[in-house]
């Protein structure tokens, strides 16, 4: 028994209803799109009454953080509240912490969320290897 196969057709896919509704979603956001103008604002600025030279430039720190937690700043050993002391932050323009290999996760994580409580907020960490 032989099946006639002749007749079937290939189903007409039709793209209209398609694009009727990509049009309807189309129209649907753009109506409950907010469409804010954006507004400026004035900015003032203030005159700087001395001139550039006479400012005081803040400078880059480095320090060294230990296993211990301690900070090593000119050769010297300080703990934190020591070093923010001797050191204040707003006196500085960015802070270089070269970290030891030898110094777990969690006094590096310790330490760098006492600095910014400190008020240090431009902070640099670099990991040095272990000199054998």
């Amino acid at each position: 028994m032989k099946l006639n196969t002749s007749n079937a057709r290939r189903p007409h896919i039709s793209l209209t209803p398609l694009i009727d509704v990509v049009f309807i979603l189309l129209i649907f956001f753009m109506l409950v799109t907010k469409m804010d103008t954006y507004q400026s604002l004035k900015l003032y600025l203030s005159q700087v009454e001395s001139t550039p030279s006479q400012m005081q430039e803040k400078q880059v720190v480095q320090i060294a953080l230990q296993s211990n937690g301690h900070l090593l700043f000119q050769d010297r050993e300080y703990t934190l509240e020591a070093f923010s002391q001797k050191v204040p932050a707003d006196t500085m323009s960015k802070l270089n912490i070269h970290i030891a290999s030898s110094v777990t996760a969690q006094v590096f994580v310790s330490i760098k969320e006492r600095l910014v409580e400190c008020g240090y907020t431009h902070i640099e960490e670099w990991v040095v290897p272990d000199e054998n």
